[in-house]
């Protein structure tokens, strides 16, 4: 079983590149389908849970390896974290091969040996591509789209925190660090496709 983990800063085109990724190589593509195994599960919202799951979180970091699932006090995004995991476990059991976009996966999947991809990109960059795919309606301004971008990565940062030591988007957490400032998403996804391919080939 082959297992690719994308990790990416909001806007950076990393969901788009994991999509084409799956596309090319022939994997499973797993993305929006937890939100809504984990809402099945709980018989909750799909929206609450997407909010909740990506909301930031102050709390002191218990660490994946201490019994993750008894860890946390009774709070609804620690609980909906313990479903989140016990989604991507059930995923894993397949044994199929997938990517899998985001929800720290390359954490909760390292026993599995993934290739772990972060995508980033300038800030510029990343405003643009929000604009191109904002509705006429939403009109939000370079401003706003700025702030959101910075709360999302900074919520992202501080899950990730509560899991590991290891920082959110450090390169050294990940085999390979793509900067999609400058470049069609789809213009790099075979390179990054024939990596991925080089690298299961020496496993």
């Amino acid at each position: 079983m082959r297992i690719i983990t994308v990790s990416r800063q909001f806007s950076s085109g990393g969901r788009e590149l994991a999509k084409r990724m799956a596309d090319i190589l022939g994997f499973d593509y797993y993305d929006k389908e937890i939100i809504t195994e984990i809402a099945k599960s709980t018989s909750l919202d799909e929206r609450f849970v997407e909010a909740s799951l990506s909301k930031g979180y102050k709390a002191i970091p218990l660490h994946f390896a201490r019994s993750f699932s008894f860890a946390f006090a009774s709070t609804g995004k620690s609980q909906l974290l313990v479903e989140e995991k016990k989604v991507i476990d059930a995923i894993a059991q397949k044994g199929k091969d997938f990517i899998i976009v985001g929800r720290n996966a390359d954490l909760l999947l390292k026993e599995y040996n993934p290739l772990n991809i972060f995508v980033c990109a300038d800030l510029e960059s990343k405003i643009n591509r929000c604009l191109e795919k904002a509705t006429e309606e939403e009109k939000p301004s370079r401003k706003e789209i700025e702030k959101q971008i910075k709360q999302i990565d900074k919520d992202r940062a501080s899950t990730r925190a509560l899991l590991s030591e290891s920082k959110w988007g450090d390169c050294v957490n990940y085999h390979l660090t793509i900067n999609t400032t400058g470049w069609q998403i789809k213009e790099l996804t075979p390179i990054i496709s024939k990596l991925a391919e080089l690298y299961f080939g020496d496993k």
